[in-house]
């Protein structure tokens, strides 16, 4: 991890759209966090695959999407 405390981390699926869906919402949540928090905020929004070990290196997750999700054996594994 960076040198933040807190890194916003977008999952990323094969099926769905998990990248159309209201780009302020992070930062939205990033901003907040700076503003009424000593946290060490990373300012870029990190993007992990859901399939990836890397998940379980990221300490906040935001998944989103408004199509069917159907996830890989591998992503549901790692989402479960």
């Amino acid at each position: 991890m960076s040198r933040a405390d807190f890194t916003f981390s977008r999952l990323q699926y094969e099926s769905g759209d998990w990248d159309l869906v209201d780009p302020r919402m992070p930062s939205n949540l990033l901003d907040s966090l700076v503003a009424y928090s000593t946290i060490r905020i990373d300012p870029n929004e990190a993007v992990v695959s859901l399939a990836s070990p890397a998940l379980f290196d990221a300490v906040f997750c935001y998944l989103s999407g408004h199509k069917l999700v159907q996830f890989t054996d591998r992503e549901r594994a790692n989402f479960q």
